[in-house]
C-alpha cells in the first residue's frame, strides 16, 4: 500500500530546515527518499482548482522503492485540499486515510517569526545555501507596520493549523515546534520515525544533521524582534 509523508507549515516556521533534516536522515540511516518533503509541490492550488487536479499532483509525487512518497504544504494550499477532500473520496483517502502521516511544523516565538516574515518579503530572500556571511537581508531595514503587518497573517496561519490537526486522528501526526527541534533534534526525529513504523533513526553520539539551509542575519532578526516587543508593549491600542 502506498503511504505518503505530508509535511503542514506555516511560512517562515522553520519547516524547510526541519524537512531537510528528516530527508537526509532517513536517506542515511534506511535509504528512503523523503527529498520532496522540503518541496511545496501543491503551492499553485487556488481557488479555481478541482479534485483532479489535486489528485494529479498527488499522483505524481516521487515513489520511494519502498512505497512511501511525500511532500511540503503550506496554509493556502491545505484550505483547497480540504475543500476538495469534502467533495472527493479519492482526495479524502488520499490525505486524511489510514496511509497518510503528517507531521505539522510550528514556531513558538511568533515575532520572531513575524521579523523572518517581513524581512523576507521586503529582501525577496526565503532560503539561503550560501557559504558566507554576507547574507543579502543582512542590512534589510524593517519598520513597525511591516513587522505588525507578517504577525497578523502569521497568527492566523497559526491558527489555522491549530484548527487543521483536529481533522488527523493523533496516531497519524506528530507536532513539532522549531524552537524544541533545535534542542533536541534526534528526539522529533524519532518521533516521526515512530509515528512511519520506521524505529528509531538517529543515536544521539551518531547523528549529524546534513542539512543544506542557512540561517541568515539572526543578530538583526533578532534585534527587530526586541525592538517590536518593546514597541508592542506601549502600542497595543489604537493609533493614527
Amino acid at each position: 500500500m502506498r503511504k505518503t509523508l505530508f509535511l503542514a507549515s506555516d511560512v517562515r516556521s522553520g519547516s524547510t530546515y526541519i524537512a531537510e533534516s528528516l530527508a537526509y536522515c532517513l536517506d542515511r540511516q534506511f535509504g528512503y527518499s523523503f527529498y520532496d518533503l522540503a518541496k511545496e509541490l501543491f503551492s499553485h492550488l487556488n481557488n479555481l482548482s478541482s479534485a483532479e487536479e489535486v489528485l494529479e499532483i498527488y499522483n505524481s509525487l516521487f515513489l520511494d522503492e519502498s512505497g512511501w512518497s511525500s511532500s511540503k504544504l503550506m496554509c493556502s494550499s491545505l484550505s483547497i485540499i480540504v475543500r476538495e477532500s469534502r467533495r472527493s473520496n479519492a482526495v479524502q483517502l488520499a490525505f486524511f486515510g489510514e496511509a497518510a502521516f503528517w507531521i505539522i511544523v510550528r514556531r513558538r516565538d511568533r515575532i520572531k517569526q513575524a521579523v523572518s516574515l517581513a524581512m523576507a518579503r521586503k529582501s525577496g530572500l526565503y532560503h539561503y545555501y550560501g557559504d558566507g556571511e554576507e547574507y543579502p537581508d543582512n542590512k534589510c531595514e524593517l519598520g513597525k507596520q511591516e513587522i505588525q503587518e507578517a504577525l497578523r497573517a502569521i497568527e492566523l496561519s497559526d491558527t489555522y493549523l491549530t484548527v487543521f490537526k483536529q481533522l488527523i486522528p493523533c496516531s497519524q501526526y506528530v507536532e513539532i515546534f522549531y524552537e524544541d527541534f533545535l534542542d533536541n533534534e534526534v528526539k522529533f526525529i524519532n518521533q516521526v520515525c515512530q509515528l512511519a513504523g520506521f524505529g528509531d533513526a538517529a543515536d544521539p553520539d551518531a547523528y549529524v544533521n546534513l542539512a543544506k539551509l542557512r540561517p541568515t542575519a539572526t543578530e538583526t532578526k533578532s534585534s527587530y524582534a526586541e525592538e517590536f516587543k518593546f514597541w508592542l508593549l506601549e502600542n497595543y491600542h489604537p493609533t493614527q
